[in-house]
């Protein structure tokens, strides 16, 4: 727990320095994100003896991520990626199939299509404060279903993917995010929204984050793995804690947008 708490607290300090500079900083930082993700992914295949289509998986990462500031050219490169993936399975079966490109392309596009919203984010006015708020409700969440399913979690919530998960750590999660959410509209004046948006927010983005979280245990569980990485001192690899940001970015963006 001590290792894991100061790995925390110098990920954090570092995290809001790049967030605060915002830019070309807080783009890089998403993309190296996303593909330090997918190296994880493609290390969990080997794991189970499948052969992950590597470069054009992280070119696909990539375009994703910035088709926000490319969109024009998504379809062609995307089509440029799929031909000569095509001609590699042809000329290497059985090592490379039809699953080994199936699982490549759907982590290189799990990761890349939603972390695309955090590039979106860093177009937006208040990106700083958009960006912060989709942290702090992920936060909110995992720390909230922590300490109520420590305290009083009882009944399983999805025991086959993650036994430690409880329904009572679940309404945690969710409470705890919904006063993150109410004081966000209250500290940006935004009451004039109503607080039934704030109530909105809270709900879908705890909810969002529990289902990434329980999703990343159930691709964990496919390949025979207990963590996805080892690269963050006392939790894991990237996917191990940014499972439940991703599925929160569009929740907060389309929050943004339509309703701010």
């Amino acid at each position: 727990m001590r290792t894991r708490v100061l790995s925390a607290i110098v990920g954090i300090t570092l995290l809001l320095g790049i967030i605060y500079a915002g830019g070309l900083y807080i783009q890089g930082f998403f993309i190296g994100l996303g593909l330090l993700a997918l190296y994880e992914f493609y290390r969990m295949m080997a794991v189970a003896s499948f052969s992950a289509v590597k470069i054009p998986g992280y070119l696909l990462l990539i375009v994703l991520m910035l088709s926000p500031l490319y969109p024009e050219q998504l379809l062609v490169v995307i089509l440029l990626l799929l031909i000569p993936v095509i001609c590699y399975a042809v000329f290497y079966y059985p090592k490379v199939n039809i699953n080994s490109i199936a699982l490549s392309f759907f982590g290189a596009f799990y990761i890349g299509f939603l972390l695309s919203f955090a590039i979106r984010m860093t177009d937006l006015r208040y990106s700083f404060w958009i960006i912060l708020l989709s942290f702090l409700l992920t936060w909110a969440s995992d720390i909230g279903g922590y300490f109520a399913g420590t305290i009083w979690g009882k009944h399983k919530m999805a025991p086959l993917l993650s036994p430690n998960k409880t329904w009572e750590g679940s309404i945690g999660g969710v409470i705890l995010t919904l006063l993150v959410s109410f004081v966000f509209i209250y500290l940006f004046e935004f009451a004039s929204l109503g607080y039934a948006y704030a109530l909105l927010l809270g709900i879908t983005a705890s909810v969002a984050a529990q289902v990434g979280d329980l999703f990343m245990s159930s691709v964990k569980r496919t390949f025979g793995v207990k963590d996805t990485g080892n690269i963050l001192p006392g939790h894991g690899g990237v996917l191990d804690r940014f499972d439940s940001y991703l599925m929160v970015l569009p929740i907060v963006y389309y929050f943004y947008i339509y309703i701010i």
